[in-house]
């Protein structure tokens, strides 16, 4: 739901002699070419605010840059925090609740939306990537190929450790820890630590705050 205070980010218009159309498939999670005249201009534009919000060592002065490309929620509950340096490649795909942490050295590839409930929290060198390629070298054809990406949702009061990467697609429930290290390649549920390659369930967090031990399939 939106409120007054949500600021929500959106990539530039088409200019003369650009059309959306490989934008629209891109946000939809269809096939599409990335080297297509209004997303390379995107995607420049991105990196341009990206390389701003890098240089500017004040957090609340970094965190107004990142209004130009990132969609804040609800930020009147509690400001959301980036620490530096920080990577994307459109931001506008970027969705934060409030009281979000992201740790120093995190990379979000947002091709399709990745979307962070509130109070969730990432150690430093978290990578969440969306896109997917082609298995077949002759249908991904270097950069003249289609590519395509699925969405990212990460729930409310998660810590994702240090140096997890999330693969395209997944779904992390509410209040899961995830250990550092970890690569999540499929959806994680509710209240639970999960840790490896892949990553799995080893723990249910209680109510409490404790854990038991949740039994290998």
């Amino acid at each position: 739901m939106s409120s007054s205070s949500d600021i929500i980010a959106r990539p530039s218009p088409a200019r003369e002699g650009e059309n959306t159309d490989q934008f629209d498939l891109m946000v939809a999670g269809k096939p599409y070419i990335a080297w297509d005249a209004y997303l390379g201009r995107v995607r420049d534009e991105s990196a341009e605010r990206v390389w701003q919000f890098n240089q500017e060592r004040n957090t609340e002065k970094r965190m107004k840059l990142a209004e130009g490309f990132v969609t804040l929620l609800q930020q009147d509950k509690g400001k959301s925090s980036i620490a530096l340096p920080f990577s994307c490649e459109y931001g506008f795909n970027i969705r934060l609740g409030y009281d979000v942490y992201i740790g120093p050295d995190c990379q979000f590839i947002d091709v399709c939306p990745i979307t962070v409930g509130n109070r969730t929290m990432f150690g430093g060198s978290v990578k969440v990537y969306t896109p997917a390629h082609p298995i077949s070298p002759e249908e991904r054809n270097g950069l003249k190929g289609p590519e395509w990406a699925k969405p990212i949702t990460i729930g409310e009061d998660c810590w994702i450790g240090g140096g997890v990467i999330i693969c395209p697609g997944v779904t992390i429930g509410n209040g899961v820890t995830i250990g550092a290290g970890a690569v999540v390649t499929r959806n994680i549920e509710d209240r639970v630590v999960a840790v490896g390659n892949p990553a799995r369930p080893i723990k249910k967090i209680l109510a409490d705050g404790t854990t038991i031990p949740i039994p290998k399939a």
